[in-house]
């Protein structure tokens, strides 16, 4: 079974067969160079001598009475011969070369051989690598400790290097560990770092997933019980409202005010039901055109009744790949707002590249409070700016003071990872822009 080595250790390994291969390049790349050079100095040497005997030979004697046999040193010697005088102390081998340098290997050594013209003989100097390479050999020993002793400083200083290296990664499997203990043992190594980390990780994302699942089946059940008394509420107190004179009265007010807490309550539990739901929703092929139609229908009531104009022109072809319900939500908040603030007018929605852009003809946002527009609550800012009207008592209706809906749809995209921004005014000092972009590598 092989081994699960932890973190710490296939750093050190790794650092250590880097180095390794370093300084054994080095060594190899040393002992090449030391054996070229070698190789080189033998060659002078005996070319060197050659010329030496031949300039001393030549200023003494002018023909040969006898074969030139001389030992030079403990590893090079010298011949000279002639078509009628033969050295009898020359290697046979010798015999033959032409003029040049030639090698000669033997069992232990290699010979060295230089054959120059010498009056009307030939002069073989021969030098004897014996000793060259038993110190060659000497000098390989050597690098070869050289090499081990590194080995060891190497795999030393690799685990101090790797221990840290992964100290952060300790301290966060530390903190993991405390923040998600486990109650079980588990059966991942204590010094397996990357095990660690993942198991940690591991439990630490099942309560989340397990967080984030309370949350939604809360939100659901809360919305459940919650909807049916304060649809019941809104309704009595609209009756009751119908049946007081037309002229404002307190007791109308108050009714309009009961009317306007339960639309913020409901709106407040849609949000909590939409973010809850905006977190692990699937994704698929979505017709934006289809989808701007049905959000178009459903709020058909609410715009005909602020005459909002909305205008689906979006391509008819443009897909995009992602939650169909985030998107919903997202559009949903964009045109309500619309609805809100923007009738009468016309609200225009289009394609671009790998979005939707929402365009109303309104009064547009004012530059004060257009930072803050997707802000918890913003929308009541804008109510309370507008001018209050004569003998009223409030500067708006109730039911109108919410403000959860673009804070709602900010939330979403930030969950989905889109973008939304706006801008105002949009053309002659009116009208407001939302533009609404996906992730471009979601898209088809």
């Amino acid at each position: 079974m092989r081994r699960n080595r932890s973190l710490g250790w296939r750093i050190a390994w790794t650092l250590t067969a880097l180095i390794n291969l370093a300084v054994v390049l080095a060594a190899l790349a040393s002992y090449q160079i030391y054996h070229h050079m070698r190789e080189r100095m033998i060659d002078d040497f005996i070319v060197t001598e050659s010329e030496r005997l031949t300039k001393r030979i030549n200023e003494t004697q002018e023909r040969w009475q006898q074969a030139f046999e001389h030992d030079i040193g403990p590893s090079m010697f010298a011949w000279v011969e002639t078509p009628s005088l033969f050295a009898l102390s020359m290697p046979e081998e010798l015999r033959g070369l032409e003029f040049g340098i030639h090698y000669l290997p033997r069992e232990r050594s290699v010979w060295h051989v230089s054959v120059t013209e010498m009056m009307d003989g030939k002069l073989y100097v021969m030098y004897d690598s014996l000793l060259v390479e038993q110190q060659s050999r000497i000098f390989a020993f050597a690098l070869m400790a050289i090499v081990l002793v590194f080995s060891i400083l190497a795999f030393l200083i690799s685990v101090r290097i790797s221990h840290w290296l992964i100290a952060p990664l300790n301290v966060l499997v530390e903190r993991l560990t405390r923040w998600a203990p486990s109650g079980a043992q588990t059966a991942t190594s204590p010094s397996n770092e990357l095990d660690r980390l993942m198991d940690a990780f591991n439990r630490v994302l099942d309560q989340v997933d397990a967080a984030i699942t309370d949350q939604r089946q809360f939100s659901a059940n809360l919305q459940h019980e919650i909807r049916t008394p304060l649809a019941i509420i809104r309704s009595d107190a609209e009756l009751l409202l119908r049946s007081h004179p037309a002229a404002p009265t307190r007791e109308s007010t108050r009714l309009q005010r009961i009317m306007g807490a339960v639309d913020e309550i409901k709106e407040s539990l849609e949000s909590t039901y939409s973010l809850s739901n905006a977190y692990n929703g699937g994704h698929e092929s979505v017709q934006l055109h289809a989808c701007v139609q049905d959000v178009g229908e459903g709020l058909r009531m609410e715009a005909s009744q602020t005459r909002l104009d909305i205008e689906n022109k979006v391509q008819s072809e443009h897909v995009e790949y992602l939650n169909r319900y985030a998107l919903l939500t997202v559009m949903r908040n964009i045109v309500r707002n619309a609805i809100k603030h923007a009738a009468p007018a016309t609200l225009e929605v289009r394609s671009i590249p790998h979005g939707l852009v929402f365009t109303d003809t309104g009064p547009g946002i004012s530059e004060t409070e257009l930072p803050y527009i997707f802000d918890r609550y913003a929308s009541r800012r804008r109510v309370d700016a507008r001018p209050m009207a004569s003998g009223a008592d409030d500067r708006s209706d109730p039911t109108e003071r919410t403000g959860l809906g673009l804070a709602i749809a900010i939330r979403v995209c930030t969950l989905q990872s889109w973008e939304i921004k706006a801008e105002s005014p949009v053309e002659l000092g009116r009208g407001a822009r939302f533009t609404l972009l996906f992730k471009s590598e979601t898209s088809h």
